[in-house]
């Protein structure tokens, strides 16, 4: 990846639309936690690829590509969140036998489970939950990505998972989101 992005950095085209395209996905499934309406999703990655084509030659540090990627596509969620849901999205009730384990997010049927799981949770608790389990980042990659305290992320993650236990799963223990 890193080889792409040099490449990217210096003009080639193709270099960028393989980054792209190896970030596509996660980029709006991370969308997705903050913005329901999928033209706005859609809007949201594709300004972020912009905003990316027209700043990667500034990027320093090639390793953390994909963090700095991520703070774009969170700075682009909220500008349009703050455009157009200003109110808090009201919550379906939950059917146990809708959700899967988290581990198992393989595909797009069961992202759309994990998406109505993580649906009672607040946006930085869901953003905190996607970027852990489905993008993998540590705690420490997450502070940085969100600029916020470790601990601060411990306790998001924590209280993210006790409310789709107690919320989501009607009190049912689920190990998988340990």
């Amino acid at each position: 990846m890193e080889e792409l992005i040099k490449e990217a950095q210096k003009g080639n085209k193709e270099a960028f639309t393989l980054i792209i395209l190896n970030l596509k996905n996660d980029l709006y499934k991370i969308a997705k936690t903050r913005i329901t309406n999928e033209a706005d999703i859609q809007d949201a990655v594709q300004e972020t690829m912009i905003e990316i084509y027209k700043s990667i030659k500034r990027l320093k540090d090639l390793k953390k590509f994909k963090m700095w990627t991520i703070k774009i596509l969170i700075n682009k969620c909220n500008r349009i969140y703050r455009k157009k849901y200003k109110k808090e999205l009201s919550l379906d009730k939950y059917d146990l036998d809708k959700y899967l384990i988290i581990n198992s997010n393989k595909d797009i049927e069961d992202d759309l489970n994990f998406y109505n799981l993580i649906k009672c949770l607040e946006y930085e608790e869901r953003i905190v939950i996607v970027l852990y389990y489905m993008e993998k980042y540590t705690i420490k990659e997450i502070s940085k990505i969100l600029k916020m305290k470790e601990n601060t992320v411990k306790s998001k993650l924590y209280r993210a998972r006790k409310k789709i236990e107690k919320n989501c799963l009607g009190g049912v223990k689920n190990e998988s989101i340990r």
